[in-house]
């Protein structure tokens, strides 16, 4: 048996769904190392078959919007959408797991607001997540939300404020032309504005990193992305850089 039943209060869920008590949505904040099981054993407690769980999004990606037209279509959330109404093949009920549901993007999480609010009769949600503290309060309010351990433990930093500090730390950053040292930044600022209460700048900061960590941007030209969402307070990046965000 894993730490993770050490847990009191995932036994006492998982006594819940194995007696049918089971929320149409729920959100799980975990350390990674537990997500793998968190789904095996909610689906056993669920009797839900492999052929009636849908998982989208992955350790380290949260799922993309989706397009149609795309061919990346399948496994977005678009595509969950559409597939969850479809009735299940061997089981009572359908399974459907959003993993890395903190990192999930704006346009994302808008696009699944509908479905966590009235999934289909036969259909439950689970967002997935390390960090609960940046799940979007929008959905959090739809889903039963349970958190089974503290997010780990990263040192605050304040963010630069001056012209003078973004012009130092935008010399440093290009300089050091490391994208992992980027994300560590974003990191220590996400975390101060958690510690202040400032959710909805700690989430736009946390976007940044989730991109930061793509590498599909040049240091010099995601430093430009982090100077015009932080400092000049642009929200518009993430529709601008669409295609990069789904990549």
């Amino acid at each position: 048996m894993s730490d993770l039943f050490v847990d009191v209060t995932w036994r006492e869920f998982l006594d819940e769904a194995e007696n049918g008590n089971v929320p149409h949505c729920i959100a799980v904040a975990s350390p990674l190392k537990w997500h793998d099981e968190i789904i095996e054993t909610l689906s056993q407690a669920m009797h839900v078959s492999s052929r009636d769980l849908i998982v989208i999004g992955s350790a380290d990606k949260a799922p993309s919007i989706g397009d149609p037209m795309k061919p990346n279509y399948d496994g977005s959330c678009r595509w969950l959408i559409d597939t969850l109404p479809v009735k299940p093949f061997e089981s009572k009920r359908r399974l459907a797991v959003i993993r890395s549901a903190d990192k999930l993007l704006l346009p994302a999480a808008n696009s699944l607001l509908k479905i966590a609010e009235e999934p289909p009769e036969h259909a439950v949600l689970l967002f997935l997540m390390e960090d609960g503290r940046l799940f979007l309060p929008t959905l959090k309010s739809r889903s039963r939300f349970i958190v089974l351990t503290s997010a780990e433990k990263i040192t605050p930093k304040r963010m630069p404020m001056s012209n003078r500090e973004w012009l130092e730390w935008l010399k440093a950053a290009r300089k050091n032309a490391d994208s992992d040292s980027v994300a560590q930044d974003l990191d220590s600022w996400c975390e101060y504005e958690l510690k202040a209460g400032n959710i909805t700048l700690s989430q736009r900061i946390n976007r940044l990193k989730i991109l930061s960590s793509r590498k599909n941007l040049s240091v010099p030209m995601l430093c430009d992305v982090i100077i015009l969402a932080l400092r000049e307070e642009t929200c518009e990046y993430e529709y601008i850089l669409d295609d990069i965000w789904q990549a």
